[in-house]
């Protein structure tokens, strides 16, 4: 009877295990894009401010929108994603504030199969913190994990963010772990870059 018990318990566990990743995080079923677009459309109306998402060359007005992988500079000098790490991502998206990028700036990331996720969240924080900023400093970061390959980051001013990161939280639940909150004025090193706003048709 043990045995049969036993058994049973082990299937169980495996069952309940079965749909949560290697943190035991529970899977989410969503491109970089619909969770950050999922995000934002949850915010109040209020909060929505004028912003831009995915590439320079191919921007989305007021929404998140697909930012190209490529080489990966392009993500890090924009929204903080090291290209060091670009083999760890196989989809990543993007928005940002329309009038100054320090005030907002959110990116999605979905993760390959063999990726690290610390060492992904790691990294984006260490980008975004070892760096000069121009135009207004960011007050603060959050990088978030959203199930086991995903990870979004947001930083700028404390009150956009902060309402950003709560509504991910509220929308992905036990799915959805703060991994890193960092005082952004602690922030500094040569990597000073200022970013031209794009024209939108």
């Amino acid at each position: 009877m043990k045995k049969i018990i036993s058994v049973i318990l082990a299937a169980v566990m495996l069952f309940a295990l079965a749909g949560c990743g290697a943190e035991g995080l529970p899977e989410v079923d969503k491109t970089a894009l619909e969770v950050l677009t999922e995000i934002w459309d949850g915010m109040p109306e209020d909060q929505h401010f004028m912003s831009f998402g995915g590439d320079y060359d191919a921007a989305v007005e007021n929404a998140p929108g697909p930012h190209a992988i490529g080489d990966g500079s392009d993500l890090e000098n924009g929204i903080g994603y090291p290209a060091a790490n670009i083999s760890m991502i196989d989809e990543a998206a993007s928005m940002r504030h329309m009038l100054n990028a320090n005030t907002f700036t959110c990116g999605a990331y979905h993760l390959t199969e063999d990726a690290d996720i610390d060492e992904v969240c790691k990294g984006i924080r260490d980008s975004l913190m070892n760096r000069a900023y121009m135009c207004g400093w960011p007050e603060t970061l959050y990088v978030i994990k959203i199930g086991s390959r995903l990870v979004v980051n947001v930083f700028g001013a404390n009150d956009l963010v902060t309402a950003f990161k709560d509504k991910a939280v509220e929308i992905y639940g036990d799915a959805a772990v703060v991994a890193i909150e960092e005082d952004m004025s602690t922030a500094g090193g040569d990597n000073t870059a200022s970013f031209a706003v794009p024209e939108l048709g």
